[in-house]
């Protein structure tokens, strides 16, 4: 569970954001004055600070700079009234991830709060890779990128190559292939380690908010700007900016983009001042830039640009025998996440996983043996416990034929054909149908009652799900 440190003399502000946070499922802790802010954060690590401006004693423009001279990684939300913005923008040149005006809305609170946590977890949690050599034991559990196909070794040679140098990255690969473990070992592995990294998913943009996402805003530059914004360039000044499907980018903003390339100049939104950023970029696309080019969605002198160090990411399909490895890995770390007692791997599942051709690639693997690892009821992975896509073991549009039940009855047949026979005989169907009962319970609950998930995982619709919750007596809140 994430820990938010709030640091503010105002007891009933401290007050709300405790109840909210801890609502929101945060463990919260507080302190009132900046000193007390420095011990604590000295002896215990959090997730996120936020910090009150003006308080008695130290302030907090002072208290962020204590904590970044005893290196504390963590990121701090300014906390300040509207007349103090000016202080606030300072602070975050001084290293704070953003600020928050008061009074402050619920909905502003919990997006920024949720966005600084995302940040924290890709700057704290380490991508280690093979060559990558012994890791500080302050680094804590790292993710792993797994593989010793001689693709994979010539791509830790890369990384190796290119982590410590100051050089545009561009990574490429199918959707799934792990882009972003690569972008952010590169990161962890560079002399920015101790300073921002922030991703950007350009598919994921709108294309009229992207220029504003990138470079920020000023006070009225558009309907709702209603106080200055930060963007991605500027709070990311001394650190890494990742731009992950770098394909999808608009075409105007790709023109911006290559102007701070070339000169480490942009302006904000409705702004005249011209302001710099030192910012290291490292690119991904599941596209064929060239071919991208070649039609006219994406610049030739950008794509020139990102493309001095290009790192390709072989498909899971070509590299087949790292197959076990990654399934060793993955199962331990759900095995711990769900506290499963998971400890063998049916060879028969090993055999068909290397046999499947992984359209989604380790995305899709690592889902696939989630899963595995949800449903299974004893300390071994078994065939009828993977659901592979396009093998003909998962629901086709308007068919349920890889649904865990049938799979369950064909698993009885296999080894009890003479019980189950008497099963159908005599009506009764209760043996499956406690199994049924069972498995939708336990699913459920691993998906926190979310009924979409559990359907997803179960591989049945929902309205299916539903009526056999209905038929079993299963009440759960009907959560998306």
């Amino acid at each position: 569970m994430e820990k938010v440190l709030i640091v503010d003399d105002d007891e009933g502000l401290v007050h709300f954001l405790r109840r909210f946070l801890s609502r929101e499922g945060y463990t919260v802790e507080s302190c009132s004055r900046g000193e007390q802010a420095l011990e604590v954060a000295g002896r215990e690590s959090f997730d996120l600070i936020l910090l009150d401006y003006k308080m008695s004693g130290m302030n907090g423009l002072d208290t962020l700079r204590e904590l970044r001279r005893l290196q504390v990684k963590t990121p701090v939300i300014i906390m300040t009234a509207y007349g103090t913005t000016d202080t606030a923008i300072e602070a975050m040149k001084r290293g704070a991830y953003d600020y928050l005006p008061k009074p402050f809305e619920r909905d502003e609170l919990k997006r920024l709060v949720a966005d600084a946590l995302t940040v924290n977890h890709l700057m704290k949690e380490v991508v280690s890779y093979p060559d990558a050599g012994p890791k500080p034991a302050e680094q804590g559990r790292a993710a792993r990128i797994i593989g010793s196909h001689k693709r994979m070794q010539a791509v830790y040679k890369l990384i190796g190559q290119v982590a410590g140098k100051d050089v545009i990255v561009l990574i490429t690969g199918e959707s799934g292939t792990g882009k972003e473990l690569v972008a952010r070992a590169i990161y962890h592995h560079s002399h920015r380690k101790d300073k921002p990294f922030l991703a950007v998913n350009c598919a994921a943009i709108p294309e009229t908010l992207f220029e504003s996402e990138l470079f920020g805003h000023e006070r009225g530059a558009f309907t709702g700007a209603e106080r200055v914004h930060l963007g991605k360039f500027e709070r990311c000044d001394g650190g890494t900016l990742f731009f992950d499907e770098i394909g999808d980018m608009p075409l105007g903003t790709q023109a911006k983009v290559l102007r701070v390339l070339q000169y480490g100049e942009f302006e904000r939104l409705g702004g005249t001042e011209t302001l710099k950023a030192n910012v290291r970029i490292i690119a991904a696309t599941n596209k064929n830039l060239e071919r991208e080019v070649e039609e006219g969605r994406f610049r030739e002198d950008l794509y020139w640009r990102l493309k001095i160090i290009s790192i390709e990411l072989p498909p899971l399909r070509e590299r087949h025998e790292d197959i076990p490895a990654l399934v060793r890995h993955f199962i331990a770390r759900f095995s711990e996440e769900y506290d499963a007692p998971i400890r063998y791997v049916d060879e028969a599942v090993l055999e068909r996983l290397q046999a499947y051709p992984w359209p989604g690639n380790v995305r899709e693997l690592e889902n696939c043996i989630r899963r595995a690892v949800l449903l299974s009821q004893g300390d071994m992975i078994l065939p009828e416990h993977i659901q592979l896509v396009r093998d003909g073991t998962a629901a086709s549009p308007g068919e349920e034929r890889g649904s865990v039940f049938e799979r369950i009855e064909r698993k009885m047949d296999e080894l009890f054909p003479d019980l189950l026979r008497a099963v159908e005989e005599t009506g009764s169907g209760d043996m499956l149908e406690i199994l049924e009962r069972g498995c939708i319970i336990r699913v459920l609950g691993h998906c926190g009652q979310n009924q979409v998930k559990a359907a997803r995982m179960l591989g049945i619709s929902r309205n299916t799900l539903r009526l056999r919750m209905k038929k079993f007596g299963i009440t759960g809140s009907p959560s998306e």
